[in-house]
């Protein structure tokens, strides 16, 4: 018989998924249970899970755990999609902003009305933290392209990607003992100075439909590059819709703004996954 029963909401971003679960009272998950939950067969499915968490500063934090059951500093999508939780859900006053703690840090959060009823949520990612080129040999094939840190590391390429490089190549970039604690992989191709397309593979789960802090990277990396102008909203394009960007003349901080979805709501059972209990 079921006896342990958890409450969860399934959310995404731009077809970025993730299953929100409360755990101000309970902690962590293990790594075996995120894994079971996001199986796409025989669990929720999901690239990742956003858990509330307590927190020493802010009201409110959340805890991202990717699909493979490791975990993120931080998710722009998710935070998107957990701010519109904590607000709608929680009851959380959002009317003069609202800052939510994560491993990266406080994060700075909005709510952005548009004219057809939707509340969009405008994030400001920080100050991007630029490293340094890097040229990485994949089989016969060199990729070149520059690190920095925007809510999780990024190696950013110009241009777009070749064949099926995102699936095939990316998880050997993303892994490459050049980067310590891994990367989300981003490739950038700028179609104008106000767009730009953008492909990622991310850290612990793969390609995504869209990944905010991945989006905010390239679009960063883009300014410094010249082809994108700070003060200027720009619109990044990823396989899941567009996010749009801005930033300062200093590169003191990326505010992003796009939208967040709620899919469905329920009551897991945890019993039936054959993992430990999430408490």
């Amino acid at each position: 018989m079921t006896t342990n029963r958890t409450r969860f909401w399934k959310v995404h971003g731009l077809g970025n998924d993730f299953i929100i679960l409360d755990r101000r009272d309970n902690g962590d998950i293990p790594p075996a249970t995120v894994r079971a939950l996001c199986d796409r067969r025989r669990g929720i499915g999901a690239d990742g899970i956003l858990a509330a968490v307590s927190s020493d500063t802010e009201n409110l934090a959340m805890r991202v755990f990717n699909a493979d059951g490791g975990t993120a500093d931080m998710c722009g999508n998710g935070l998107r999609c957990f701010v519109r939780w904590a607000v709608e859900v929680l009851g959380v006053n959002a009317d003069a902003g609202l800052t939510i703690g994560s491993d990266a840090g406080d994060q700075h959060c909005r709510l952005i009305p548009q004219p057809n009823g939707e509340n969009w949520v405008e994030v400001n990612l920080g100050q991007p933290q630029f490293h340094s080129e890097h040229t990485i040999q994949i089989g016969a094939r060199r990729f070149t392209g520059t690190s920095l840190f925007l809510g999780n590391p990024h190696f950013v390429i110009a241009g777009a990607p070749e064949g099926d490089d995102v699936a095939d190549v990316g998880p050997l970039l993303s892994t490459h003992t050049t980067f310590a604690n891994g990367t989300n992989v981003e490739w950038l191709d700028v179609t104008s100075p106000l767009r730009g397309v953008v492909t990622v593979c991310e850290r612990g789960v793969g390609p995504t439909q869209a990944c905010g802090t991945g989006g905010g990277g390239a679009f960063a990396m883009g300014v410094r590059w010249g082809s994108f102008q700070p003060n200027v909203d720009t619109t990044i394009v990823q396989p899941g819709g567009p996010l749009i960007y801005r930033t300062n003349d200093e590169l003191s901080a990326v505010w992003m703004t796009g939208p967040a979805t709620f899919v469905c709501e329920g009551t897991l059972h945890m019993d039936e996954f054959g993992t430990n209990a999430l408490d």
